[in-house]
């Protein structure tokens, strides 16, 4: 097979995967609003769900992923310039705009703020969206790891990998196990706040995805790191349990055993990575077949931006509620129809233009 053949093949998985995590990051949301909102605790249907929602957890990591195999390839021609005038710019107009239109829906039609809290609904509808923030950090980090990525080194990314998974993913969750159970004491974390300071957050998932995508990582690695990704599931649904049964401080809850900046969802996402560049990246796909996969990575985004917004306004009006039979089946169907209308909605709006070019 040509390298051109591989090259569209392999950017077809990525779509593929980029598609399936705008889906499960619409499954996540729905999950945590029946957790929150409807499913009676420790109740069967509960479990399930908070199986779900802890599943789920690798669709942020995996978003980080594919955008570092793009942004760090030593192929793409990428200039400093570029990175503020059309991508950081690109991601401020997508969320300012979603911001203000999530405000006017949510504060200022449902809730009849006054005028006096608009900027605040703005503010706060912007940390809504904090994927968006975290990326354009990402994109401002891109030059320096874009050199990084080519010194063509090995060893050098997986160190990098290493260095930014503990500093900037273990040592938080330590440091708030830590503060919860010792909260007087004298904490190594002192020091350690110290240390991680230059680490990125996201940086661990964004050099990952182009060393997973460019290298081959052997079977007994690749065993670790399945085996790493099933622990971590199990142990992100039990800190859900612990959460919502003892209602421990969120901030123990999302960086021991949930959320998008633990360690466990960095592993589940690197686990779900490799499964699709195994599977997924051994399949020969049509051009129509192909075609119509990017088209519906092109909506990724602006289904992340819309479902939010649907998600609370199924809260608001008490939908989820009156379709709270059988959880553990409604859920991913619910997440299957709420994905397929937004995609709908957006697949509309990607047709105007103006609307394309500075919110999607």
């Amino acid at each position: 097979m040509s390298e051109t053949a591989i090259a569209s093949r392999r950017v077809v998985w990525l779509d593929i995967l980029r598609v399936f995590s705008a889906f499960t990051i619409v499954f996540l949301h729905l999950s945590a609003a029946y957790l929150e909102n409807v499913v009676p605790l420790g109740s069967v249907n509960w479990f399930i769900t908070d199986l779900y929602l802890a599943f789920t957890r690798f669709a942020v990591p995996v978003f980080v992923m594919i955008s570092g195999v793009f942004f760090l390839s030593p192929q793409k021609d990428l200039t400093i310039g570029q990175i503020y005038k059309h991508y950081i710019f690109r991601i401020l107009t997508v969320l300012l705009g979603w911001a203000v239109f999530r405000t006017f829906l949510m504060n200022v039609w449902l809730e009849h703020a006054p005028v006096s809290a608009w900027a605040a609904g703005v503010f706060s509808s912007v940390k809504w969206y904090w994927f968006l923030p975290m990326i354009i950090g990402l994109y401002m980090m891109t030059p320096v790891l874009r050199a990084l990525s080519a010194l063509n080194n090995r060893s050098v990314l997986a160190y990098f990998i290493v260095l930014s998974f503990i500093m900037a993913l273990c040592l938080p969750m330590l440091e708030n196990v830590e503060r919860f159970y010792w909260p007087m004491a004298i904490r190594p974390s002192a020091f350690t706040d110290i240390l991680k300071i230059p680490c990125l957050v996201f940086g661990a998932h964004f050099v990952f995805g182009y060393y997973a995508y460019t290298y081959d990582i052997g079977p007994r690695m690749k065993k670790v790191l399945y085996a790493s990704a099933v622990v971590s599931w199990l142990l992100m649904a039990g800190g859900g349990y612990v959460f919502w049964n003892e209602k421990v401080n969120p901030l123990y809850f999302y960086f021991m055993f949930g959320a998008s900046l633990a360690p466990f969802s960095f592993l589940t996402g690197a686990a779900v990575f490799l499964l699709a560049k195994d599977w997924l990246g051994k399949i020969s796909f049509s051009p129509a077949a192909a075609g119509f996969i990017r088209r519906l990575a092109y909506y990724s985004l602006g289904v992340y931006m819309l479902h939010i917004i649907l998600v609370e306004l199924g809260i608001h009006f008490g939908v989820f509620k009156a379709l709270s039979f059988c959880p553990a089946i409604l859920v991913p169907v619910l997440a299957a129809v709420l994905f397929t209308l937004c995609n709908g909605i957006i697949a509309v709006l990607y047709k105007i233009p103006w609307f394309r070019k500075y919110f999607l």
